[in-house]
């Protein structure tokens, strides 16, 4: 696999493990038309590399969580040693550098409102925290999936009706 770049059997891998992560690699190969072996290479090979990790989704508000999306301006430190130090924080399921107005994204999960309250108050006094924008999610419409790659320029990954990449 070259740097940055799917081949046509990897799509379809990630594309079928995208809707159901437990696929067996027996269902995988036979519908590719290749040995299980070289599935669980291309796997172990998409994993390794960073461009596959197989999770469980699951949506904290209808567990009855706090779902929250956090904006940060970084003053006095660079935003990566910032962002270091929130990846070290248990509610925390996403950091990210970002361009723009901010410089910082999070994406958090808390139990109640009592546990986003502590998490705030822990953000705004970390060194380098100048401003902090809060973002409560109330419903989700669409989470985290493979369809949004479907547009990305220089991967020929098209889509098909339905909004799901080929297979």
């Amino acid at each position: 696999m070259v740097e940055g770049v799917l081949d046509d059997m990897d799509r379809r891998i990630v594309s079928t493990l995208t809707r159901d992560g437990r696929t067996p690699y027996t269902a995988l190969a036979r519908d590719l038309g290749v040995s299980e072996a070289t599935v669980r290479q291309r796997v172990a090979r998409l994993q390794e590399s960073g461009v596959l990790r197989i999770v469980a989704l699951c949506d904290p508000l209808t567990l009855g969580h706090q779902s929250v999306r956090l904006m940060i301006r970084v003053r006095d430190l660079t935003p990566r040693a910032v962002a270091k130090s929130l990846s070290g924080m248990p509610m925390i399921n996403h950091v990210a550098l970002c361009a723009g107005g901010q410089d910082i994204f999070l994406d958090g999960t808390c139990r109640d409102q009592a546990q986003l309250v502590q998490l705030l108050d822990d953000i705004r006094m970390l060194p380098g925290v100048s401003r902090l924008q809060v973002l409560l999610l109330l419903e989700h419409f669409k989470d985290y999936s493979w369809s949004g790659l479907a547009s990305a320029v220089g991967q020929g990954v098209t889509e098909e009706p339905g909004g799901l990449p080929p297979v």
